[in-house]
């Protein structure tokens, strides 16, 4: 069978790209690479077709990789990450590429860096790269001068004929080729397309989410900006909510903000015949004293309705099922269900949302099989949970790459055709 487009995935992690990307009809993922062994393990499991590289890709010559039309790319930034309120700095970073501790053969090896980025590109000369990364990857650079490495990193790319546009979106919004996923997830894509094409990405064909506006009803929504300190309508940059939302494209509709009815409850996923321990039995306790308000706290605010309460810090508390799960990270698993119709708490039950239920989360296939290398089922579960944290959700690959596949090759794509 032939392909009209062909990608590399590079820092491919568990497949995450690769299985969005794959669901673009005439799309073929021919090689991925990443540093984990249990990465590269599930990507050939579950891609068998995919030629997968066990290696640190700094150390990659990009010759050694075949010619493919696109590349998909999430490189480690690991500086620019924010983790208990507490900014990362360059050169050192707990599991990262430059972890002090140099124990940990993941920690150490880590996904390399945005380097590889033009260095491949430099070679193969591909017709369209998405760059993931977190949105602080934005002000790369040193801290008199934030921004200014990625700036450099951006005018290399230049050099070598890509134009570029860095876009901000959620993966629980991304549903212009399917459906969205069950969790929010803010990243930034930069995607980069060859001069020689001669034609643009049609990006708000594939990325402005369907709203309901209550004047003019369905409408392709608008991203909108803040004005703040780090961000503004000319200097976009940053997360759902906290730096931008969606509004209606009518101007007499424009300060009108709309939510995407893409948005999935994380209720759809949750599975019933698990219901958990009373919470009586569990949460009651001085060690479990910041669990214990929460989940209080949460009791009350939805009026015995199910939620979820969010075990860790950074101002997250709880949130009803009817919406979908906060971020999902490779650091633990932090999403308590609370359920059961008991008017006293106490009676009620609770469980944390499964490593399966987190991976369908994710958009993931169900059967999509996350294969270990540890030995005790402790860093098995660790290895899994640190796979779907740090994944690309399928569903915001899929949707790119839908537009990849238009700008390759000239033919038309139906948006919103197969969403849900």
């Amino acid at each position: 069978m032939s392909y009209a487009v062909t990608w590399s995935d590079q820092f491919g992690g568990g497949g995450g790209a690769g299985a969005g990307l794959e669901q673009v009809p005439g799309t073929l993922v021919v090689q991925a690479g990443n540093h984990a062994a249990h990465c590269v393990a599930t990507y050939k499991a579950n891609h068998p077709h995919t030629r997968v590289h066990l290696a640190d890709l700094s150390q990659v010559v990009p010759s050694a990789w075949r010619r493919t039309h696109a590349m998909w790319s999430s490189p480690e930034c690991t500086c620019h990450t924010v983790a208990q309120g507490k900014r990362r700095e360059q050169g050192e970073f707990v599991d990262g590429l430059f972890s002090s501790t140099g124990t940990d053969e993941t920690a150490i090896r880590s996904r390399a860096t945005m380097h590889c980025v033009p260095r491949f590109a430099e070679f193969h000369q591909y017709l369209i790269i998405v760059v993931e990364n977190v949105v602080e990857a934005r002000w790369w650079g040193p801290r008199h001068n934030r921004g200014a490495a990625f700036d450099a990193w951006l005018a290399l790319m230049r050099v070598w004929g890509y134009h570029h546009r860095i876009v901000y979106a959620n993966s629980a919004h991304a549903a212009a080729y399917g459906p969205a996923a069950h969790c929010s997830r803010d990243r930034m894509y930069v995607v980069f397309w060859h001069e020689s094409v001669g034609r643009t990405p049609h990006f708000d064909k594939w990325l402005r989410p369907l709203a309901v506006c209550e004047r003019h009803g369905r409408v392709q929504a608008l991203q909108a900006f803040k004005l703040t300190d780090s961000c503004s309508p000319h200097r976009p940059w940053g997360k759902y909510l906290s730096q931008y939302t969606w509004r209606c494209p009518h101007r007499a509709c424009a300060t009108v903000t709309l939510e995407p009815f893409a948005l999935r409850p994380v209720a759809e996923i949750l599975d019933h015949t698990s219901p958990g321990r009373v919470i009586g039995d569990r949460y009651l306790g001085p060690r479990n004293a910041a669990t214990w308000r929460k989940i209080q706290d949460g009791h009350r605010v939805y009026g015995g309705a199910p939620f979820i309460a969010e075990l860790r810090g950074g101002g997250s508390t709880h949130r009803p099922t009817s919406s979908p799960l906060s971020t999902l990270t490779a650091g633990g698993n932090h999403h308590l269900w609370v359920h059961g119709t008991a008017h006293d708490v106490r009676d009620r039950r609770s469980r944390l949302v499964t490593i399966d239920e987190r991976k369908i989360a994710m958009t993931f296939p169900a059967a999509y099989d996350l294969v270990t290398t540890a030995q005790k089922k402790k860093d098995r579960d660790e290895q899994q949970i640190s796979m779907i944290g740090m994944a690309v959700t399928p569903n915001i690959a899929r949707d790119l790459g839908a537009m990849a596949f238009e700008f390759i090759t000239g033919q038309d794509l139906d948006p919103f055709g197969l969403a849900a």
